[in-house]
């Protein structure tokens, strides 16, 4: 008799391609994605006939996991699976004694982030015995192979079991491996010193304990560099005094940052409207009313016309390439924002290193190549722009180092 098929039973266990899934598997699995088969769990098998057919089709309605991600799909029966047709090969942990492949799958023999199940630690563990022993049928003297034997049997695997492979590397759980990727590690907690007081910033001030409690106000004066912060106000002053405006002081330039970064909480067309006090077009919502920041909207405007982020010289020197004299309008913000976390602060056991894009669409017109000097487009991005690439501390969140991605020859010069 026959077993049942697990793809026609609720609760059962069927397997699809991962593309079939959803197409952000592609994101994640890469070039593995042709070989790639998720596992799902039975909803639903019913019938459904189109309205050009002549018969019914069978399909599977399941729930799959890729990620952090579940999904409900359905997909016709005769695309699914009811074992992993392409379970890859067994690991050196996992081979069976006599080296021949194993042709089941072994999805169940893993559980808990890697940790195999009881029955498969206790074959592990005899066949390491069986190893470290050195006896078999060949050699009764007891002693171990050779370090050079290429017969020898491979030391069990430390940390958990990769996804896949792709890349020429191995791919991850990310959610579950945590820091036990390259075997076992100490967790280290994250410290920012602040630069202003000596305190330390570390894991739990945001929490409600009073010795511990950091407001924002805190956590942006030990992160925002300090030399930074003394050459803006004194490079905004000459500009504005050069220009008959009021100076400005390092307690202004705070307030326009605040304001500068409430702006983006709210939507809107005239920047002039944030400060007015008439009733916006939701009558539940109040005016913003930005007035009652204390910085009125001329004063705003008047810093953001003469503000000024690194140092460049008003003309271009003979001899220095375009993009190099552009790129110096951010040049020393990154600089002095790279020294500082170095000198401030120490990451925790987790570093997370990835890209961002800030996104670009240009003036318009004739302007369009105005103001980028290299911009960046991928395919796997949503949006265009300048593209950084960054490290950062996956426990706190805060950046660790900063590179703006440059033209080919700008990288090779610098």
């Amino acid at each position: 008799m026959a077993p049942p098929d697990s793809r026609r039973e609720v609760g059962g266990i069927v397997w699809a391609r991962a593309e079939a899934v959803s197409k952000d598997c592609k994101r994640i699995f890469g070039t593995a994605i042709n070989d790639k088969w998720l596992m799902g769990t039975v909803l639903e098998v019913y019938n459904k006939k189109g309205p050009q057919a002549k018969r019914a089709t069978t399909y599977v309605k399941a729930v799959y996991k890729y990620g952090d991600t579940s999904k409900e799909v359905e997909l016709a029966l005769q695309t699914v699976k009811a074992s992993n047709p392409n379970p890859g090969p067994a690991g050196p942990d996992h081979a069976p004694e006599n080296g021949n492949a194993n042709t089941n799958t072994n999805e169940g023999a893993l559980v808990n982030n890697g940790t195999p199940t009881a029955a498969a630690a206790t074959t592990a563990a005899a066949a390491t015995t069986t190893t470290t022993t050195g006896v078999s049928d060949g050699d009764a003297s007891g002693s171990a192979p050779a370090a050079d034997d290429p017969t020898a049997a491979d030391p069990p695997r430390l940390g958990p079991v990769p996804v896949t492979f792709a890349h020429g590397r191995e791919w991850f759980d990310g959610n579950n491996i945590h820091s036990q990727i390259n075997g076992p590690c100490s967790k280290k907690h994250w410290k920012m010193i602040c630069q202003w007081t000596g305190n330390e910033l570390t894991e739990g001030c945001d929490s409600n304990l009073q010795h511990l409690k950091h407001d924002e106000l805190d956590a942006f004066m030990a992160c925002f560099p300090k030399d930074q912060l003394f050459w803006m106000v004194e490079r905004l002053n000459e500009l504005l005094c050069s220009h008959n405006k009021d100076p400005a002081t390092v307690g202004e330039l705070l307030k326009w940052f605040g304001i500068l970064i409430l702006l983006t909480r709210f939507e809107f067309g005239d920047p002039s409207s944030l400060w007015s006090l008439e009733q916006p077009n939701n009558r539940f919502i109040p005016p913003p009313s930005f007035g009652r920041t204390g910085m009125t909207r001329d004063r705003f405007d008047e810093m953001f016309q003469y503000m000024e982020w690194s140092e460049q010289p008003l003309d271009r020197p003979d001899g220095m390439a375009s993009e190099t004299f552009r790129w110096m309008k951010v040049d020393d913000f990154v600089s002095r924002i790279n020294a500082h976390r170095v000198s401030n602060f120490n990451p925790s056991h987790l570093i997370c290193v990835d890209e961002s894009i800030a996104r670009w669409y240009g003036l318009g017109g004739t302007w369009i190549n105005a103001g980028l000097p290299f911009y960046v487009a991928i395919d796997r991005k949503p949006e265009d722009g300048c593209e950084i690439q960054n490290s950062c501390c996956a426990v706190s969140g805060i950046m660790l180092r900063l590179k703006i991605v440059k033209s080919p020859s700008e990288e090779d010069n610098s």
